[in-house]
């Protein structure tokens, strides 16, 4: 069976930007609302157009390819609480709260208490149209199974454009890429936590599997696996923006309609899809002089970001509150432990680098990738340290596509390929280690029926007070606009009630 990469990206820009347009129709007054998702639409549209032009490509993939590959999609969904058929990860507390509050109150969303008026500000894009489900249906499990459905089809979608981005010709090989994008996708941690529990007995093992921390350094590159089971709302669309721009990283006119959806689900996550993108952009000039450079002044880059900055007046109202200093953007000082970045790098990202070296070496998106990654563990923000985190997530997945490259050439080329697949490989099989435990335990302690999810908190209005130095500063601090009177968003765009 054929399938056309221009209809699969289509596919793939309208999934990222429902939520975008849904948010504009639903927060701002109507005014504004028509006239900015006039702006959005135009705009999308004419990148739409632009970024198809010329795309012929396809993908040949068999009937039985594919039932196995929606299969497999709809099964690594279910194992990640997405739908609450399987037990939930901790922060799904605050997801289901945020979900609930967009089902069940007006948009904006305002909460009372006795701090005062506050209003939901946070990546809302994972919740929207599920939460529209929920109101129509009056039904909170509706909004779960409508959730359920729309994230396996970004992954679906996001599966077609990785076996084109990856250059994966064989059945074998498009059915075998998913394992690596949700479970052999990871650094190799058991390894990089070996060395450093040798070197650092006394700080490891420090918080859970996930993490690797002497005394306070907090950094952590995240598994697919981990991501799509934590925070699935900030993976799927950077993972979409990230491979749309893969397939045609030249076309800087159309660079705002990948990565401004992107803002919605994760902020961070956006910075690091900007970062890509500026980077190329910059060698694009480097190359091609003025002629590249004056390209990103496109209708559509002009009129989308027009649009975008509505979104970032929105949040702009949750960055600019009063926080913890501790909370803001740091310099992570590694201390006593200077060694302990180099280890990091290593493991995480250093081994399989240096194995995809000989093939990449004049591949300027490889070295773009590599600096990115070498650079955020250089930086702190937030409680948990979300920066390093999220930042990471589009160039962890550009690292991954050169892996499924890597693994789709021929060994008769190199006499050393065998070698370094082999050992690439290994790497990627210890790096599975956690994933695979986490599966397992999914699938172990699944029962078909049950409900399985992680609903503590019912609403984030009662979290809504930083007086209260009862609740931790993760969560007063991370989900709210508080000073409304003074909040451009609130005072001159948002719908009154």
């Amino acid at each position: 069976m054929e399938i056309k990469i221009k209809g699969i990206a289509v596919a793939a820009f309208i999934y990222m930007y429902s939520a975008m347009a849904v948010f504009f129709a639903g927060w701002l007054r109507p005014a504004w609302a028509i006239g900015i998702c006039v702006v959005l639409g135009i705009g999308f549209i004419l990148g739409m157009r632009s970024w198809c032009h010329e795309m012929e490509d396809t993908v040949f993939l068999s009937k039985r390819t594919l039932c196995i590959g929606v299969l497999l999609v709809l099964f690594f969904c279910w194992h990640t609480g997405i739908g609450a058929f399987t037990g939930q990860a901790g922060d799904w507390m605050k997801h289901n709260a945020v979900m609930h509050d967009l089902a069940e109150k007006e948009w904006p969303v305002i909460y009372q208490t006795d701090y005062g008026e506050s209003m939901l500000c946070y990546y809302t894009g994972f919740y929207l149209l599920p939460a529209i489900a929920g109101k129509i249906f009056g039904s909170f499990r509706a909004a779960e199974l409508a959730q359920y459905a729309l994230a396996a089809a970004g992954i679906f979608l996001l599966w077609i454009l990785v076996i084109k981005a990856g250059e994966i010709k064989s059945r074998k090989g498009q059915i075998l890429c998913l394992g690596l994008l949700f479970v052999f996708s990871s650094g190799m941690l058991p390894l990089g936590q070996t060395v450093c529990g040798s070197l650092y007995p006394d700080n490891f093992p420090f918080g859970s599997h996930e993490w690797m921390n002497p005394e306070t350094v907090r950094i952590q590159y995240t598994s697919n696996w981990s991501l799509l089971k934590w925070v699935p709302g900030q993976a799927v669309v950077p993972w979409l923006a990230t491979v749309l721009l893969l397939l045609r990283p030249h076309k800087t006119q159309n660079y705002v309609l990948i990565g401004l959806p992107v803002l919605l689900y994760s902020g961070f996550a956006m910075v690091g899809v900007a970062a890509m993108m500026l980077a190329v952009y910059l060698c694009d000039i480097v190359q091609g002089g003025w002629q590249r450079a004056k390209k990103a002044f496109s209708a559509s880059n002009i009129l989308l970001a027009a649009a975008g900055c509505v979104q970032v007046f929105y949040f702009w109202g949750n960055i600019s509150g009063s926080k913890p200093e501790y909370l803001g953007f740091h310099w992570l000082d590694y201390g006593k432990k200077p060694e302990f970045y180099f280890i990091f790098c290593f493991f995480m990202f250093g081994f399989y680098a240096l194995l995809l070296f000989k093939e990449n070496r004049k591949n300027y998106l490889y070295w773009i990738t590599i600096a990115a990654l070498s650079v955020y563990p250089r930086f702190s923000m937030g409680l948990y340290n979300d920066f390093t985190m999220r930042t990471s997530i589009p160039a962890l997945f550009v690292l991954m596509i050169l892996i499924l490259r890597f693994l789709g050439l021929q060994e008769e080329r190199d006499k050393s390929l065998t070698i370094r697949k082999t050992l690439l490989v290994a790497g990627l099989v210890i790096g599975a280690f956690y994933p695979f435990l986490n599966l397992r335990e999914s699938i172990t302690k699944n029962e078909i029926g049950e409900i399985y999810r992680t609903d503590g908190y019912g609403t984030l209005e009662q979290l809504a007070d930083p007086s209260n130095e009862d609740i931790q500063d993760d969560w007063k601090y991370n989900y709210y606009t508080y000073d409304l009177e003074n909040d451009f968003f609130y005072k001159y765009l948002a719908r009154r009630k």
